[in-house]
């Protein structure tokens, strides 16, 4: 009978949460004045699509204040806390939100996320994301990132699937425009490294700053 009683409260809970969600989703997408305060509850509270309706609705008022900025940091570690995967598929993986929340963080531009950045270029499972995640570290644009994005390149492998992620920390290392680049930099033409990233190497090169 505890079993029966279980069972029924349990069914009731899951669906009263899954409309509870959909009742907020659809109430902040319906708002024709929404603020920056209810796309920061979207993050929080949307579902995958609505997570990146979110972030590009608060990138397209200008959000910048504190809690904007916690807000992305969180779509930056969706689906990479509880990996769920069935076979070898991960199947809650929210490689879109992260790479756009990358792209926000990089575009407000805010120093103090680069810890979390480190740690998704470091950790994070998809390429991709990680591209994105080098490209933002970039726009930042601290000489102290350099170590992070070479430590990358130094452990990755280039004739491979982390081609792209290895262009996108080569003009990284660029965009900084450190002297601390350079030797990095001309390591990487001297490499066994793909035609494409020498070239890269070769511009990113051109915008070190002596």
């Amino acid at each position: 009978m505890k079993k029966i009683i279980l069972v029924t409260v349990f069914i009731i809970f899951y669906f009263s949460a899954a409309y509870a969600q959909e009742s907020v989703e659809q109430y902040l997408l319906n708002l024709k004045e929404a603020t920056a305060e209810d796309y920061i509850r979207l993050l929080y509270e949307g579902a995958q699509e609505n997570k990146l309706i979110a972030i590009i609705k608060l990138m397209e008022l200008g959000a910048n204040d504190e809690e904007t900025i916690e807000a992305i940091v969180f779509g930056l570690q969706q689906g990479t806390l509880f990996v769920q995967r069935k076979g070898t598929k991960v199947i809650n993986d929210f490689w879109d939100v992260r790479s756009a929340s990358a792209k926000a963080l990089g575009d407000i531009g805010d120093p103090k996320v680069l810890p979390d950045l480190y740690r998704a270029l470091r950790y994070d499972h998809d390429n991709f994301v990680r591209s994105s995640v080098a490209v933002a570290i970039g726009k930042i644009s601290q000489k102290e990132s350099i170590y992070e994005l070479v430590r990358v390149i130094e452990t990755s492998d280039p004739s491979g699937p982390d081609d792209v992620l290895v262009r996108a920390c080569v003009e990284a290392i660029g965009e900084i425009g450190d002297k601390k680049g350079f030797v990095p930099l001309v390591e990487v033409l001297r490499g066994n490294y793909r035609r494409s990233i020498k070239l890269t190497a070769r511009e990113a090169l051109k915008k070190i700053r002596w």
